[in-house]
This record gives C-alpha cells, sequence and structure tokens, in this order.
C-alpha cells in the first residue's frame, strides 16, 4: 500500500495522497480511534493534527452562550463516542488541553451562569434590543441600566452583529449589478437582469423592430452573447444571423433584450404569444 501511495504522489508536485495509518493500533476513523483486540472493538475521541487545536478563543468577540455551547460539545463528543472509562477519560483528558490552548480554564468550563429569578418574571419588562458588540460593553449597559434604577423595568437583548454576506443575501444586492460587457438587456429592463436564470425573453431588432422570442435556464447574458456571436458571423441557422443575411443583406443591426418572464411562467406566457417569429428553445 505505502508503494502504491508513492506511485500515485510521483505522478505530479502539486497532488498528494494520504492515508490514515494505524499508532499503536489505534486507526483513525472520522473524529474516532478504532482499535481490535481479540474481536473486541474499543473507541476513543479523535482530533486530526490540522485541526486538533481549532476552537473559538475566549478572547473572540463571540457571545458567551455560544463560547459555553462550543466547549459542551466537545465535552459531550469526546465522552459519548468512547467505549471505556479509560478511553473516556483520555479523551476528557485531550479535550481539556484543547480547551486550555483556546484560553478557556478548568473554572470556566465548570461554572455555569444561572438566571436570577425576577420577582415580576420578564412578561412585564420593555426589551432594550442592541447590537453585541463584545462582553464587556454589555455588562456596561446592564449597569446604566441598574444605576437608573430601570434593572427591573428593562430587559437587555444582545442580537448577533450583521455581516456583509447576510446583508446581501437578505436584500439581494448581487441582483442588481450589471455583469455583461456593452450590455444589451439592462439598459432596456433593470439592472442586474443580464444575471437572471431561466426566463422568457425577447430579442427585437432596432432596425426593423422584428421580434425573436426564447426561453433559456442559463444566466441571461450567457444566451445573448451566444446570440450576438452568431449575428457577427451571419450564422444561417440562428435567428440573428440569419435575419441579418435575409433581412438586412448582411448589414449590421443593434438588438435590445427583455425579459418577458420568470420561472414558473413560461408555458402560459409562450402559448399566449402568437405574434412571435421564431422560438427557440435551447436550455
Amino acid at each position: 500500500m505505502d508503494e502504491l501511495f508513492n506511485i500515485l504522489n510521483s505522478q505530479s508536485q502539486y497532488i498528494k495522497l494520504t492515508r490514515e495509518v494505524p499508532q499503536e493500533g489505534w486507526l483513525p476513523f472520522l473524529n474516532t480511534q478504532v482499535r481490535v483486540t481479540s474481536g473486541t472493538y474499543s473507541v476513543k475521541w479523535y482530533r486530526k493534527e490540522s485541526s486538533k487545536n481549532i476552537l473559538v478563543h475566549a478572547m473572540s468577540a463571540h457571545l458567551k452562550a455560544v463560547k459555553r455551547a462550543v466547549l459542551r460539545n466537545m465535552y459531550r463528543k469526546a465522552l459519548e463516542v468512547c467505549t471505556g472509562n479509560e478511553e473516556r477519560e483520555e479523551s476528557g483528558r485531550v479535550a481539556h488541553q484543547i480547551a486550555n490552548l483556546n484560553g478557556y480554564t478548568t473554572w470556566q468550563h465548570g461554572s455555569r451562569s444561572r438566571s436570577r429569578p425576577s420577582p415580576n418574571g420578564t412578561e412585564d419588562k420593555m426589551y432594550l434590543q442592541l447590537p453585541f458588540i463584545s462582553d464587556r460593553f454589555s455588562a456596561v449597559i446592564q449597569q446604566c441600566l441598574e444605576r437608573a434604577d430601570l434593572a427591573n423595568d428593562v430587559f437587555l437583548v444582545n442580537t448577533p452583529r450583521e455581516n456583509i454576506r447576510h446583508q446581501l443575501v437578505r436584500n439581494r444586492l448581487y441582483d442588481w449589478i450589471c455583469i455583461m460587457d456593452d450590455c444589451v438587456i439592462c439598459p432596456y429592463g433593470k439592472v442586474g437582469d443580464c444575471a437572471q436564470r431561466a426566463v422568457v425573453y425577447e430579442l427585437q431588432c432596432l432596425t426593423c423592430d422584428a421580434c425573436y422570442i426564447g426561453e433559456t435556464g442559463k444566466q441571461l447574458c450567457v444566451r445573448v452573447k451566444a446570440h450576438l456571436a452568431s449575428k457577427r458571423r451571419s450564422c444561417s441557422i440562428a435567428p440573428l444571423g440569419k435575419h441579418r443575411r435575409e433581412g438586412h443583406a448582411g448589414c449590421d443591426f443593434d438588438v435590445k433584450c427583455t425579459i418577458l418572464a420568470l420561472g414558473q411562467y413560461w408555458c402560459p406566457l409562450l402559448d399566449s404569444i402568437g405574434a412571435r417569429k421564431t422560438l427557440e428553445v435551447s436550455r
């Protein structure tokens, strides 16, 4: 097996294949190590060398609840996969070492924050919702509420900070970007129409107003570029190339593209359009 891997790795300097090898009888498998002794399976927790110390650091700007959850899940996994007390103790020591390397102490792991019951409960309180910045900042806000004698009336709620990806996904800002050079789509519709997929579109000659209707599952700009390329080549089997040959005697012309429908509206719309000259299907 070693010779086989040596042959495979010698084929290219950019490719290196590795395999797990037993160490003292323990063979790594996913997040565990397995050993078979006289037909008896023993399992203990395992972390690969490349990620054995990766954890949410104690000094990071995460909520304390997130840090506690990460530690709790690590310890729980380390103990659940083990088959015996000896393996469980060893896995617990490894998890404890990883926690220490990430800035956590035994006291932090063992202690749990207990919420003090409020005599009035939280149903009668006003919620103050603020974005989470740091634990220190939240503690200062809580102290301000206590100094203002509002601790029994106002309940502080920290919300996670929204990152750039969340903003983009929520607002879909990437749909409002033109991605086509010399675009013939967005100027006649909305900015970002050239990036739409699964559309019914109309190509119109700006010289004679001839229309060609088609549908595509690709990005619209990709399909329109193919149409424009066939027009430049005067391809006789493509709609725009054929129109250039027969309608304009080989002379070039400008076109515009507009979106007629999206996705699920394909079939009803195509059935209702009777004035189209050609229908091109290219998905």
